[in-house]
């Protein structure tokens, strides 16, 4: 009797047309894989799930209805399944972030296709595929010694965590300002405040380091 090897059901979570099409074929035209979902928003990957197994997931960061590393943590609670980060954002701070999330790899989208189905075969099997130029960004942080993490009261006033948290959930300037009622004036203020006294330069790496001093809960 031959046994038929299952084959692993891949979703797909990228807004841009032309990169979503082009996974979806490299999945469908690839031997003991196929499309389980394809969509360009959240909410819809979200109602996707509800019906349609995956075993994994390829997920972009920057998503028209938000943060793609939210519907990570939905998708493994729901599913059970595997998130494979796929995005051009490769600094440390998204890199980082993207683990804290409970990303189980993580590449860079310039990564050749045939090295996509390597590491989607590696994910499947327990595996944590990254980027060359990621593995470079968590060896550095592997290295550098432990900091005893500084009161929050001590830096960020209570406004300036809201606007963080606000930005953890993907917000933009305009939304955190609806959301926090007050301006987008204000907004800019707060996040100058922010990157001044975190040392920080961008609002992925602010986010990142209040979570890993426990500034905020995700």
């Amino acid at each position: 009797m031959t046994v038929v090897p299952t084959s692993i059901a891949v979703g797909v979570l990228e807004d841009d047309p032309a990169t979503r099409e082009y996974l979806t074929l490299l999945i469908e035209e690839t031997d003991g894989f196929h499309v389980a979902f394809a969509c360009e928003r959240i909410v819809d990957a979200r109602r996707a799930i509800e019906t349609t197994l995956a075993d994994i997931c390829l997920v972009d960061i920057k998503l028209p209805d938000g943060n793609g590393l939210d519907f990570i943590r939905h998708f493994a609670d729901a599913t059970g399944g595997r998130s494979l980060i796929l995005t051009v954002l490769g600094d440390k701070a998204s890199v980082l972030l993207a683990f804290e999330f409970g990303a189980s790899g993580y590449l860079l989208k310039d990564t050749p296709p045939d090295q996509i189905i390597r590491d989607i075969h590696a994910l499947h099997a327990g595996g944590n595929p990254i980027s060359p130029q990621i593995a470079t960004h968590l060896l550095g942080m592997l290295s550098r010694p432990d900091a005893k993490a500084t009161e929050v009261a001590n830096i960020l006033t209570p406004r300036e965590r809201d606007v963080l948290l606000m930005f953890s959930r993907g917000l933009s300037y305009r939304e955190t300002g609806s959301a926090l009622d007050i301006s987008q004036h204000t907004i800019a203020d707060h996040v100058k405040a922010i990157y001044s006294k975190m040392s920080v330069h961008s609002r992925n790496e602010a986010v990142f380091e209040a979570v890993q001093n426990g500034w905020l809960d995700l």
